[in-house]
């Protein structure tokens, strides 16, 4: 039962996103829901909403108005008046602490080594102690196929090597859930697949996953739910099955066709 029970837990739950930047309705009503193991592909054109949607999940932007409820816990409302509230700032930092994100840029400290990179957030955030967190960060460099890297710099390694240790860093933190951000956009293609390997792995250990990406095979392989967005609404969504096979909008056949 308990099992049951937590595969149905939903890890992250989003109703009537609004989101304005100036006069630009950036995000127009979004609903959506992700339960536990489960990947949410997010794709569409450029400047269709999905990074900033992404940036509201964990509160790099905030929201004008709906609410975003992560496992179960509330990180932001909107009240009676119309005033979007957020959570207290102890509570809010319990509620950001389960997830982990990964930008298009790798953002890795250049002065740290990899290993270095690895450790700085739980010894910072979570004041775990170095030796509490070296076997994960080494386990993690394993994973992601860098041990042999772990006393490189950042500058010493190829783009899709970066990446992969922002990945292992994020993953440091023993998050609940990740967001990936356009992660292969950086790229070029024949670094994108080793990063991509790395995602279908995480998504295949029954990770938690949210991705905006362009990358359409990805999204065919490892998502479980595959949304469209364009203009700040959620267009079309599906199973990747039928999504890519039966879309049913004239909108998401166009923008397939120029990407497949």
């Amino acid at each position: 039962m308990g099992n049951t029970k937590q595969k149905d837990e939903i890890m992250l739950k989003m109703r009537n996103i609004h989101k304005a930047f100036g006069a630009v309705e950036v995000l127009k009503g979004i609903d959506i829901e992700v339960k536990r193991g489960e990947v949410l592909a997010i794709i569409g054109p450029s400047g269709s909403g999905k990074s900033t949607l992404l940036r509201c999940i964990n509160r790099l932007s905030t929201i004008d108005q709906g609410s975003i409820d992560i496992k179960g816990q509330c990180l932001a409302l909107t009240k009676p008046s119309g005033e979007v509230e957020y959570a207290r700032p102890k509570d809010m930092r319990k509620i950001l602490s389960c997830m982990g994100m990964v930008f298009q840029q790798f953002n890795l400290f250049p002065h740290m080594t990899v290993m270095e990179n690895l450790l700085e957030a739980p010894m910072q955030v979570k004041k775990m102690p170095r030796e509490e967190i070296q076997p994960l960060a080494e386990e993690l460099l394993k994973k992601v196929g860098l041990y042999g890297k772990r006393d490189a710099y950042p500058a010493k390694l190829s783009g899709g090597q970066q990446q992969r240790v922002a990945i292992a860093r994020a993953l440091a933190m023993e998050p609940d859930i990740m967001l990936f951000d356009e992660p292969t956009s950086a790229l070029d293609p024949e670094l994108t697949g080793e990063v991509l390997k790395t995602m279908r792995e995480l998504a295949a250990s029954r990770m938690t996953m949210v991705v905006v990406t362009h990358e359409m095979a990805f999204a065919r392989e490892a998502a479980s739910h595959v949304i469209f967005m364009a203009d700040g609404n959620i267009v079309e969504q599906a199973p990747p099955e039928i999504f890519f096979e039966h879309p049913r909008e004239e909108r998401t056949k166009a923008f397939l066709q120029n990407m497949l």
